[in-house]
């Protein structure tokens, strides 16, 4: 019996005042940071009473905005509803029937683990963009509001306080984290800092030329026969400090998204807990799951690491990155995959794409090579050596992609197989969670007698390429079947 009645309406911790304020001083330093910096580098006068009155009255409005965000939300619990008011100036009421609850999460980001509250939010199986957050809450209170909303449910409730310490399925080590930022695909962090920097750069760029670095840096890239090995040493350093960066930023993401990471398997599912500043507890069962992959790649199974992530209907993309676990090993993954698919691997049957696969992927790397060369032969004909390379790297991905491309379909799921010469994806999804299939055939194929099928759930789709024509019928006429046929529950 909860010591709480939500029944009548009821306001957060008072202490939501400081997490609101928090959260939007934050946010507002993080959009103008970048004005700020410029202005106080660049401002030439001295800073007088009135720049300080205006950040003191800029302080305040925050504090005042945040007592009024704080008296205006409240919040109360009916037989069959989750109800919400709140708004300063335009009043919001929010209506939840509890059945359309899809998940509850209980999060403490580095503010709230200060003042010792948690935030709770909810998500509905309405907009996946939508979520009502209550900020400020005690562990105890936060715990009771998510028992009752999910009262009921086959859904595994996530609670701090237990009588009984539930058993650690995996653990993942510090050792772990490492390995995990090591083996990470640096090239997108690469990509990520890049783009960064050059974004920076056309915010300020009159302010950068005030400095005159574009002087200074001409003197670096006139391509002359002279200068050409001190342009390739200094671009040879720059690319090698940007690769540096973003191993930095890999090891860094992974180790503050999934510091402790937590497993624990429950009778109806599992129990993930996680996160260094921004701790988070979510519980996954096999109704609320519509997709589930596999993800390694060469580093990492050497290293013997896999990656399990899951997808649910209805979840917005920032919740979406933490239903996933990490350096697990593979005997872990297959007994976790058989939680939620039994007999899965039993079952499994890899049927191969035909052979145009192949063909076809070769013609999408030659277009590649084609503007590629026709790039470099405006800029130096010296660039074409970097085809070597590339060529090399492509005839492995294209072998490979073929090699790693499979899928399996019996009475219950469908697995797909998939991945390059690096990283390697498998793919499970139960047929009663098909929404929709279709038929996709261009005129090469069709000259073939072959056709491509993609399989739609409420969270992605998956591809069956390149299969003969009439097996690509049937697939689509057995899911057909499965769908109107099945009796479950697609979530």
């Amino acid at each position: 019996m909860s010591d709480y009645n939500f029944k009548l309406p009821s306001r957060q911790s008072s202490k939501g005042i400081i997490v609101i304020f928090g959260k939007n001083i934050f946010k507002f330093i993080k959009n103008a940071i970048l004005i700020f910096a410029a202005f106080f580098v660049s401002f030439k006068g001295s800073y007088d009473t009135k720049i300080i009155y205006g950040i003191a009255l800029l302080f305040l409005f925050f504090i005042i905005f945040s007592i009024l965000k704080y008296l205006n939300f409240k919040f109360h619990i009916t037989t069959d509803y989750f109800v919400l008011n709140q708004g300063i100036l335009n009043k919001e009421k929010i209506s939840i029937a509890k059945n359309k609850i899809q998940n509850v999460y209980i999060k403490q980001n580095i503010l709230q683990q200060l003042i010792n509250v948690v935030s709770l939010s909810i998500e509905s199986a309405g907009d996946k963009n939508t979520e009502v957050e209550i900020q400020a809450l005690s562990v105890s209170k936060a715990n009771a509001l998510k028992e009752l909303l999910l009262e009921n449910k086959t859904v595994e409730t996530i609670d701090e306080v237990k009588e009984k310490e539930p058993t650690v399925y995996f653990k993942a080590s510090i050792k772990k984290l490492i390995l995990e930022g090591i083996s990470e695909n640096h090239l997108k962090s690469f990509i990520i800092i890049l783009i960064f920097l050059i974004g920076i750069y056309r915010d300020f760029k009159d302010f950068l030329m005030s400095f005159e670095t574009e002087t200074r840096f001409n003197a670096y890239f006139e391509f002359n026969e002279t200068e050409l090995l001190s342009v390739m040493i200094f671009n040879f350093v720059l690319v090698f400090l940007l690769l540096f960066a973003a191993f930095l930023f890999s090891l860094i993401k992974i180790f503050i998204e999934n510091y402790d990471l937590k497993v624990i398997k429950k009778e109806n599912g599992l129990e993930i807990s996680k996160g260094l500043f921004n701790k988070i507890n979510l519980g996954l069962t096999p109704s609320r799951i519509q997709n589930t992959d596999i993800k390694t790649n060469r580093f990492k199974q050497w290293l013997g690491l896999y990656k399990l992530n899951f997808t649910q209907a209805m979840v917005n993309k920032k919740q979406q990155k933490h239903f996933a676990i990490i350096g697990l090993n593979k005997l872990q993954v297959n007994e976790l995959v058989d939680k939620f698919y039994p007999k899965v691997f039993l079952s499994l049957v890899k049927l191969k794409p035909e052979k145009f696969f192949i063909y076809s992927s070769i013609v999408v790397y030659a277009l590649i090579f084609l503007v590629l060369n026709i790039i470099f032969s405006f800029i130096s004909f010296k660039l074409f050596l970097i085809n070597i390379p590339l060529l090399i790297f492509s005839v492995l991905s294209i072998i490979y992609s073929y090699k790693k491309a499979y899928y399996s379909i019996d009475d219950k799921y469908l697995v797909v197989g998939s991945g390059k010469f690096i990283d390697t994806y498998t793919s499970f999804l139960e047929l009663h969670k098909v929404q929709s299939v279709s038929f996709e055939q261009t005129i090469f194929q069709k000259r073939r007698g072959l056709a491509s099928v993609i399989v739609y759930s409420s969270a992605k789709e998956l591809y069956i390429s390149h299969i003969k024509e009439t097996n690509a019928k049937s697939i689509i006429d057995y899911l057909l079947f499965k769908i109107e046929s099945s009796k479950k529950d697609w979530m």
